[in-house]
């Protein structure tokens, strides 16, 4: 299998979502070295243990090891974000995960992954549209997927307090992206007064609102300076900053310097 290695990120659009191909797609374990980090995106990580090949959906900005097991030596994982425009289910029902969750490739996947490698290997006429069907197709299954297997998991439902905490995480992780997002709007999604939030807020995080809005909003933007696919006025917005110069006098002082995109885009 050869090694597909880009500095820049190819994007893939599809319905509702873009799909960033790095150098990672297929990229030898040998030159990514385990360790914890995070992504402002999505990512899709293939692997594969005893024959058996999984799909682990690590949501944005959760922290996670890449793992040790992987395909033929080399770890297959891209990394993906919705667009405003969310026309059809399958989006809605990626967009419920809110921590790694791993499926087992029932679906043919891999496959999907194989036949876009051979396009970015193989470049021909029509590569784009080749790479678009079977990303759409890979999402279609992938959501059918996991559609099914949490509807057996909403069978045993969670407690009020598990039901609260990931409702808590993804206001943070998604709507925070939106600059008018405050305090009233997540009460009123875990159902309770402000003064309730305040306290779940100090059980839960040992933070008040403002603060892990704040943190969210900060290490969203560090990842995503990391990944230097964005200017510095693109990710200020992405992170709910109607201001550059907010943005930037919030980022010096969270983390004492003013934001840079990082050269290096390779993640």
């Amino acid at each position: 299998m050869m090694e597909y290695v880009t500095r820049k990120p190819i994007v893939v659009s599809l319905p509702g979502m873009e799909v960033y191909l790095t150098s990672y797609f297929f990229h030898g374990v040998s030159d990514r070295p385990s360790r914890l980090h995070t992504h402002p995106c999505y990512e899709i990580v293939c692997t594969k243990a005893n024959d058996v090949v999984y799909f682990s959906i690590v949501p944005p900005l959760t922290e996670h090891v890449s793992k040790s097991t992987s395909i033929d030596g080399r770890i297959c994982s891209f990394l993906f974000t919705f667009t405003e425009d969310d026309p059809d289910d399958i989006c809605q029902i990626l967009r419920s995960v809110n921590k790694v969750t791993e499926i087992q490739d029932t679906f043919n996947g891999l496959a999907r992954l194989l036949a876009i490698q051979e396009a970015l290997e193989k470049p021909h006429f029509g590569m784009k549209e080749h790479m678009k069907a079977e990303f759409r197709l890979f999402f279609v299954k992938l959501g059918q997927v996991f559609h099914s297997e949490a509807k057996i998991s909403y069978e045993n439902p969670q407690s009020l307090d598990d039901q609260r905490i990931a409702l808590l995480e993804d206001f943070f992780n998604v709507e925070m992206r939106f600059p008018h997002c405050n305090k009233r709007q997540l009460a009123d999604k875990i159902g309770v007064c402000e003064r309730q939030l305040t306290r779940i807020l100090q059980e839960t995080y040992n933070s008040s609102f403002s603060a892990i809005l704040l943190e969210s909003r900060m290490n969203m933007a560090q990842a995503m300076l990391k990944d230097g696919a964005k200017s510095v006025g693109e990710i200020a917005e992405s992170v709910g900053y109607t201001s550059l110069t907010s943005f930037r006098t919030a980022y010096k002082k969270f983390f004492g310097e003013y934001p840079k995109k990082n050269q290096d885009t390779t993640l």
